[in-house]
């Protein structure tokens, strides 16, 4: 599952399917809930959409009605003569109108049924009924709306009526305030009673038969845009929970990888990404919002570009909610790396602020005894010279305790300044490794003689674990030096044993072979035990160290002549760099000696087979620097620094001849010669460097 986690096409494909997931989910919510209406109205009669349509209808019929009635009127004044010279052509152009309308409403093209009666409901004006139909047979809910024709305005009152109860209401009071005053007598009064079928179907293309089939295609799909919302939206949540388990997670790497993201101040990234989420929010309601209006205006959903703008914007609403659901998941992200990362606190402004100020009152009440004594001594100073000043302004006297005063200060001052010198030169000298000083508290303020006293007691402690230290090492020497002097003697004897086998005639192959087992072991408990007295001698410097001025090129040149035979059975090839002419350093030759045999017998052992080894020699600025570097045949597992150590080999399995002293030994015989012995590892490549002063 690790692998699963740090997998970086895996998140890839985590924050597609969130996003894409995200898109389709807010498609279908929006389309859920644009189709929620047509679900809860029980008839298409119930929407707002078919008010709407009845209402324009309405009033394009009322229009026609009133534009009938000025052409009756123009086409009476034609009659008569009393017209002027333009009223024919008017009178054609309103024919030509009347006529789009009677077009518009007849039965043929559109469902909308309606009958224009007098007021007193006697006589029928118009109609698109058929002769024999009743109006309240051919429209269940029929509206009614009166209105006057003449010079007046025209005045509303509508009303709807139920037959199954036989009851009406009204939305407007019956009344004819809006007329004109004076004008009741000469304006005509009508009642138009309209409606549209319950039952309808698309063998008449109008505004009804779309708002029918909407109504009826949206509560068939409402199903499946909830099925789809809720399905995506737990794909949604799916990948969220995905993202965040991997969060943090980097192949290769061990522990949590924090990003750019978490270097911002969450508080900061929050407050941004909660803005982001708002706005992307108001952006998909009034999306949502424009659809709604839209789809429930008539003259929209009439219109051809209606259903490319309805799945435009659906397709908006969708990637403002996918964009939204992103921000989130961007925010929950990093809250949940540095929540893993355990850096939430550190990586928070607030809680920055909030620590700094902790931190500050914490250390200002730690510390309060002498910050409070030393505001009020502050504050009584400051009142008292006030105080004098002001009153000795024309009073030698109190002039005199004002001078008095500020010498007595700058005694006290010289005097606490004097101690705190005292107190941080035995702090230098203590720190400088002389344990055994001890601070001289006489006569010092009573802070800083408690702060020196502490640092008594530490010195007095840092020495005594510095002598067991000592007392421990020195032990350790003595133990191997002792062990390794008991076990001389039965080895030599051992080995002179051995000798005196080899100088025999065996007829035994076995037997020779087991001798020369014994001699190789025997040889090597020797070495070793030999090593080890060099080694505890060489850390212990009781070493004598007898320098003089050596031949480095020289010294070299022996060692290679007896090493280079056993490095090309290795199959290694030496490859050296020296300077023209002798290189002079100021050392102990058998301790040098020592030191270039231990790291060419390094080489041997555990350079990889087939490569090179590299010595090279260099000078400069008074110091000579040997280098030594091969490629190991083991991977180098152990920092430069414990290879060092005693008893530390490169290689864990242990399946060569080495004691693991050889380094450390090096190391002690070229630091007593007052030089310097460093190791470097990269990888397989081991480089040893000692560094000698130079003789001139």
């Amino acid at each position: 599952m690790s692998k699963l986690q740090g997998n970086t096409i895996a998140k890839l494909c985590a924050w597609v399917v969130l996003l894409a997931a995200a898109f389709g989910t807010g498609i279908f919510g929006v389309r859920a809930v644009l189709s929620f209406g047509s679900v809860a109205d029980d008839s298409w009669q119930g929407s707002s959409r078919y008010y709407n349509a009845v209402d324009n209808r309405r009033q394009e019929l009322v229009t026609g009605i009133r534009l009938s009635h000025r052409l009756e009127l123009l086409e009476k004044q034609i009659a008569e003569g009393t017209a002027n010279s333009l009223a024919y052509a008017d009178a054609e152009a309103l024919r030509e109108e009347r006529a789009q309308v009677e077009e518009r409403f007849s039965r043929q093209n559109t469902w909308f049924r309606f009958r224009v009666l007098t007021d007193n409901g006697q006589t029928l004006l118009g109609t698109n009924l058929n002769d024999d139909e009743a109006m309240t047979r051919a429209v269940q809910n029929v509206h009614y709306f009166s209105f006057a024709l003449g010079d007046g305005d025209i005045y509303e009152n509508v009303y709807y009526y139920d037959p199954e109860t036989g009851e009406g209401y009204s939305d407007f009071p019956a009344s004819t305030a809006g007329l004109n005053p004076g004008t009741e007598a000469e304006s005509l009064k009508l009642v138009l009673e309209f409606g549209v079928p319950e039952k309808i179907d698309d063998s008449i293309q109008d505004e009804f038969s779309q708002i029918w089939r909407m109504w009826d295609m949206e509560r068939a799909a409402f199903d499946q845009y909830l099925t789809g919302f809720l399905s995506l939206g737990a794909l949604t949540l799916l990948a969220l929970v995905w993202v965040l388990w991997t969060a943090g997670h980097r192949a290769g790497a061990e522990g949590t990888v924090t990003t750019w993201q978490e270097r911002i101040f969450f508080d900061l990234y929050a407050a941004a990404m909660i803005a982001a989420v708002v706005c992307l929010a108001a952006c998909f309601i009034w999306t949502a919002e424009q659809l709604y209006w839209g789809a429930a205006n008539v003259y929209s959903i009439m219109n051809q570009d209606f259903n490319a703008f309805y799945k435009l914007g659906v397709m908006g609403a969708g990637a403002f909610f996918a964009a939204g659901v992103g921000c989130a998941a961007l925010l929950l992200r990093t809250l949940a790396v540095r929540l893993k990362a355990g850096c939430l606190g550190k990586t928070t402004l607030l809680c920055r602020v909030v620590t700094w100020m902790v931190r500050t009152i914490h250390d200002f009440l730690r510390f309060l005894p002498f910050t409070w004594k030393l505001v009020l001594g502050f504050g009584a100073y400051v009142i008292f010279t006030f105080w004098l000043i002001t009153v000795g302004r024309y009073d030698g006297v109190f002039m005199l305790m004002y001078f008095c005063l500020q010498l007595v200060l700058l005694l006290f001052l010289s005097w606490w300044a004097y101690g705190y010198y005292r107190l941080r030169q035995g702090t230098k000298t203590i720190a400088g490794g002389d344990l055994e000083y001890q601070i001289d508290t006489r006569h010092m303020p009573h802070d800083l003689r408690l702060q020196a006293e502490d640092l008594n007691n530490i010195s007095v402690g840092l020495a005594g674990a510095v002598d067991e230290k000592m007392k421990s090492e020195r032990f350790k020497a003595e133990l191997i030096t002792n062990v390794s002097h008991d076990l001389k003697t039965p080895l030599t004897s051992i080995i002179n044993y051995v000798n005196l086998l080899k100088s025999t005639d065996q007829t035994d192959p076995k037997a020779v072979e087991y001798i020369e087992v014994l001699d190789r072991k025997s040889q090597r408990l020797k070495k070793l035990t030999e090593d080890l007295v060099d080694a505890s001698k060489a850390s212990t410097g009781v070493l004598s160290v007898v320098r003089e001025k050596i031949g480095m090129s020289q010294l070299i040149d022996q060692a290679l002549g007896e090493w280079e035979e056993k490095l090309n059975d290795r199959k290694l090839t030496l490859v050296t760099t020296l300077p023209e002419g002798e290189t002079w350093v100021y050392a102990d030759g058998r301790h040098l000696w020592r030191v270039i045999d231990n790291l060419l017998s390094n080489c041997a052992k555990y350079a990889m087979e087939g490569t090179r080894v590299y010595l090279d020699l260099g000078r400069g600025q008074g110091q000579v620097a040997l280098s030594v570097k091969n490629i190991s045949r083991e991977p180098l597992n152990v920092p430069a620094e414990r290879l060092m150590e005693r008893f530390v080999r490169g290689e864990e399995s242990r399946s060569t001849e080495g004691s693991g002293l050889g380094l450390s030994i090096a190391r002690s015989l070229t630091e007593l010669q007052g030089g310097s012995f460093d190791l470097a590892v990269d990888g397989d490549l081991f480089k040893a460097i000692v560094t000698l002063p130079q003789a001139n």
